[in-house]
């Protein structure tokens, strides 16, 4: 069982638990990267087959670094955007936030909810993502994603299937670049940017977002977790 904590999202401070629930399917480091045979191109199988290595070692970097937070089965690789009509891949990492139900949280309108999310897990894990330069800089990656799924409050009632509220992000290199190194604004970032909310099984589509500084997983540090000996988290 993974440590409750509290949680400071958008100036709120959140009592929520991020806990490890029965209910939760979480990925081995392998078994998070996606298979490929799902990859329909071959851009997309080179681009697997190429930085596999890589990738598994970015997948154990999460698994053991933060245990608050799950790669999806098959989330980590090289998908296209949702309904593109081209061959652009994206190096993409989808995660689960193990969100409990909390009433602070869950007054706040869908779209703060989001912004919330994406300002602590999102931006950070585009961070982590961005740094893995030998990917990164392969010709054949357009851009980065990231997808975040937690459950929509109110919905985890017995006898009841839980909802998710997903939330999924693609952006060009060049502007994660300029938004990372503060050149680019929040604003700038958030309008260059192709992005999609679901409501469960539901596309919500476009809402509108703000993103702020939020430095949690760089600074939080679980203290009954210790990552195995050799794991290197930076």
């Amino acid at each position: 069982m993974r440590r409750c904590h509290p949680r400071l999202l958008g100036g709120l401070l959140l009592t929520a638990a991020l806990v490890v629930s029965g209910g939760v399917s979480h990925a081995a480091p392998e078994d998070a990267l996606m298979p490929l045979e799902k990859y329909t191109t071959l851009k997309g199988k080179s681009l697997a087959s190429a930085h596999r290595t890589r990738l598994l070692q970015f997948s154990e970097q999460i698994y053991n670094c933060l245990p608050w937070l799950d790669v999806r089965p098959g989330g980590l690789g090289f998908p296209r955007a949702r309904d593109s009509q081209d061959d652009d891949r994206y190096l993409s990492t989808w995660i689960y936030v193990d969100q409990r139900e909390d009433a602070v949280f869950a007054a706040l309108p869908q779209e703060r909810r989001v912004s919330a999310m994406f300002s602590r897990y999102g931006v950070d894990m585009l961070r982590r993502m961005s740094a893995l330069a030998d990917v990164v800089d392969d010709s054949d990656v357009a851009g980065l994603s990231v997808v975040l799924s937690w459950l929509k409050p109110g919905t985890s009632r017995p006898g009841r299937q839980a909802v998710n509220e997903t939330f999924s992000l693609f952006i060009d290199k060049a502007t994660l670049r300029e938004y990372l190194a503060k050149r680019v604004s929040a604003e700038e970032f958030t309008t260059r940017a192709k992005f999609y909310l679901f409501d469960g099984q539901e596309a919500v589509g476009r809402v509108p977002i703000e993103v702020w500084e939020d430095p949690f997983n760089e600074t939080y540090k679980a203290t009954n977790i210790a990552p195995p000996k050799g794991a290197v988290c930076p």
